[in-house]
């Protein structure tokens, strides 16, 4: 490819409503792009039809600044009414509806209940359900959880060698039990750990350096949430999966993925520290899924249990280990040590899982599985350094101080 990186450069600046000429314009200073503006805008145009056919967009000037005056409004007021945020910016309902669609695809959480538009900071969306098993007979996947893109402890090398193996191996879907950003301020002293402190930044980060070939299924965690919290209410997750095909946002805390018929996939991002005993919290968590699952046998909600698997975030830890017919996982991370750990004496296992399972069996139980767990145990200082992050282009192109 003569400008890698150029495609999902045009497809951020479409989606945050850059006009070509202008997109134009940072190619040529970015990508060395040295051909004519024609033959860009056909470029973008093809931009268009194969990643962004389906994406919300104010078309016009008119529309992208009644966009920003809605926007700075719900900042200012968290809650306005429908009717009454028509008539203040002399706006039908559904130029409104399409202000909405665009901005949650900027990973703002909007809520629209009865005649109410809400910018909530503590609801996250659920993500989209997945109703189809992913295969059918037998499947093999890779765990990647605790990715922490962002932090300066990110190990973004050791999660490329990952994938690379991942692909080797044949695994076509990737799931991630939480924090895919490294948040803001989430404890105290964050913001002198971070290379990338904005949403925006840390979401360009992942947009550009997440390894492609894979289809990631991904839990929000505590970091990604702290976005929602304190960020104004933005879900980072939203404005990946917006501009990554491959991403499929499912939710905050908890999610089951049907992964084969009659057998689903827990993906888990808990609360707490690590206890005194590593292997307590992962029993408890199966001991409260096996509850729950006979609470819904009880109650005619289901026939017989079905999730076979528990993924577990937030640790950092790793652990595994069959309970009956669950299969639990305390899923590593890939992110060092940072001063948070440090204080607390605990250090990170960096690294994932692959795993194969066979359930042939009608009844849907664990028949074969093999699991395998790739460990990096050498720390990359300054990983971060050796890849680009930055989609935008830079507004200081000049060293503030020179030495």
């Amino acid at each position: 490819m003569k400008y890698p990186g150029l495609i999902d450069f045009v497809k951020f600046k479409l989606i945050k409503g850059v006009d070509t000429k202008d997109i134009y314009d940072d190619a040529i200073v970015q990508f060395a792009y040295d051909k004519g503006i024609e033959t860009f805008r056909k470029y973008v145009s093809a931009v268009k039809k194969n990643y962004l056919k389906d994406q919300p967009s104010l078309k016009t000037k008119k529309d992208r600044s009644k966009g920003e005056e809605f926007l700075e409004i719900l900042k200012k007021r968290k809650v306005v009414n429908g009717n009454e945020i028509c008539d203040e910016l002399k706006c039908n309902p559904d130029k409104i509806f399409e202000m909405i669609d665009y901005y949650r695809n900027q990973g703002y959480e909007i809520i629209c209940e009865q005649d109410r538009i809400i910018l909530s900071h503590v609801i996250a969306s659920e993500g989209i359900p997945i109703h189809q098993p992913l295969e059918d007979t037998e499947i093999i996947f890779g765990v990647a959880s605790d990715l922490h893109f962002g932090s300066k402890e990110c190990q973004i090398t050791h999660l490329k060698e990952f994938a690379e193996i991942c692909r080797k191996k044949g695994v076509k879907y990737m799931f991630v039990p939480g924090d895919v950003c490294a948040g803001y301020n989430v404890y105290p002293g964050q913001q002198f750990e971070v290379y990338a402190l904005s949403a925006e930044e840390q979401e360009e980060s992942v947009i550009l350096n997440l390894p492609e070939g894979f289809e990631y299924y991904v839990l929000g965690g505590n970091h990604d949430y702290s976005f929602i919290k304190r960020g104004g209410g933005h879900n980072p997750m939203l404005s990946i999966e917006a501009q990554r095909s491959d991403f499929h946002y499912i939710g905050f805390d908890d999610a089951d993925v049907p992964i084969l018929p009659g057998v689903d996939m827990k993906l888990l991002h808990p609360s707490g520290g690590v206890p005194y005993s590593y292997s307590y919290r992962l029993q408890k968590n199966v001991e409260q899924i096996a509850y729950s699952e006979l609470a819904k046998i009880s109650r005619n909600v289901k026939d017989k249990p079905s999730i076979r698997f528990l993924l577990s975030g937030h640790l950092h830890i790793q652990l595994q280990s069959l309970f009956g017919t669950i299969l639990g996982m305390q899923c590593g991370c890939f992110e060092g040590q940072t001063s948070y750990l440090k204080r607390k004496g605990l250090y990170p296992t960096v690294g994932g899982y692959i795993v194969q399972a066979d359930m042939r069996k009608r009844d849907g139980m664990i028949m074969n599985f093999d699991t395998k767990f790739y460990v990096f145990p050498d720390h990359i200082e300054d990983d971060w350094k050796n890849y680009n992050h930055t989609i935008t282009k830079p507004k200081i192109d000049k060293p503030l101080f020179n030495y």
